[in-house]
């Protein structure tokens, strides 16, 4: 009767070793993905939140230049200028730490920078659509103004 017990040993043990390999493949092959999903999530944010960053910029200058009568800069203007540059820094800065740093970076730190970049789009989002708002109705002031302006003798 022991051969059979030894013999039973012999094939369940490696079984058993090769199914423990195998789940522990799994696992890194499944945190190594969400490692992966969660870096496209970082660079798509960034890609984003610079495309956002460009178009505020060129609709603020739309905007400044509708508004422009003088030869000087508005100050909000210069202020508005140096806000988005800060932005389009500090987000080089992200996709520099995201360059070096990210392969190295816990799952947590970035789950929280995508997190982070996921609401500073949101909210770069929400301003666009203010910006645009202000936008149409300056435009309708001005074109009020110009009609106004060209009905007086």
């Amino acid at each position: 009767m022991t051969p059979f017990p030894t013999m039973l040993l012999a094939i369940v043990l490696p079984a058993l070793v090769a199914v423990a390999a195998c789940g522990v493949v799994i696992w890194l092959l499944v945190r190594q993905m969400r490692h992966e999903r969660t870096l496209r999530t970082l660079y798509l944010e960034a890609d984003g939140i610079e495309r956002d960053l460009k178009e505020c910029r060129q609709r603020l200058q739309r905007a400044h230049a509708s508004m422009s009568i003088g030869p000087h800069q508005p100050a909000g203007e210069t202020h508005a200028k140096l806000a988005i540059d800060a932005a389009l820094r500090e987000l080089l800065a992200h996709r520099l730490w995201l360059r070096d740093e990210a392969e190295h970076a816990s799952q947590r730190d970035l789950d929280a920078a995508a997190a982070a970049m996921g609401k500073a789009r949101g909210a770069l989002g929400r301003q666009l659509r203010e910006l645009d708002t202000a936008q149409r109705a300056l435009e309708t002031a001005v074109r009020e103004r110009i009609e106004d302006l060209s009905q007086q003798p």
